[in-house]
């Protein structure tokens, strides 16, 4: 019963890690080719959302003074802090989470960091940086309902939620845009490598249930 349950399931781990070396095969290729190309406007974008990730894009438009998103446990350089994610609206009425880089957090983690933020109309170049998962959350992350708001994830549906017509996308600035401050990191590294690693685990664990089935099955029939 043991081998007849677990089988499929380690299988099953197996083909996923399979196809998130794929889909990281995917991110990288697009990563590659769309990094070096010019910004675009928002109306040049794609319709599919999929289909824009890595682009360069410019806004222009407003910050919203104290709508600040701030995720928790970011080190730089050995020092904690946070990814501040600050809305921006544009002309048009849409919202955008602009991902303004990592800001040193107090001395005291009863204290958020104060955020200085650009007033007036501001042109930024970002890159719409794909979904690839969120991260298991250790503990319940409820959101307090006041601004700014210190958050474990960087969840842009929740994020998008809680502001009319904000567009559920990541938007990380370049080095030296208006309000940023150190850049989230744009060089990450998408190798497949490590998921077929997983997978050739989950595999040799599938063939030695398989074999140790076998092995015993044919030593209670002697």
């Amino acid at each position: 019963m043991f081998v007849v349950l677990m089988l499929p399931v380690v299988v099953g781990l197996g083909l996923w890690q399979l196809e998130r070396a794929d889909e990281k095969r995917w991110y990288e290729q697009r990563y590659l080719q769309r990094l070096s190309n010019l910004p675009v406007v928002p109306a040049e974008l794609p319709e599919a959302r999929d289909d824009s990730a890595f682009m360069r894009v410019v806004l222009e438009g407003e910050y919203q003074p104290g709508k600040d998103f701030l995720v928790d446990n970011r080190v730089h350089l050995g020092r904690p802090g946070y990814w501040v994610v600050s809305l921006l609206r544009t002309d048009d009425g849409r919202g955008w989470l602009i991902n303004r880089g990592w800001l040193a957090g107090p001395a005291s983690r009863d204290d958020l960091p104060a955020v200085p933020t650009p007033s007036g109309s501001v042109r930024v170049v970002g890159v719409l940086w794909p979904n690839t998962g969120l991260p298991p959350l250790l503990a319940p992350d409820p959101w307090p309902p006041g601004w700014p708001k210190r958050v474990q994830r960087l969840d842009v549906g929740q994020m998008a939620a809680q502001a009319p017509a904000v567009v559920p996308a990541e938007v990380r600035l370049e080095p030296g845009e208006a309000g940023g401050f150190v850049a989230a990191p744009l060089d990450t590294a998408f190798s497949p490598a490590r998921h077929h690693g997983y997978a050739f685990q989950w595999f040799g664990l599938a063939l030695a249930l398989t074999v140790g089935y076998l092995v015993f099955g044919f030593r209670r029939t002697e």
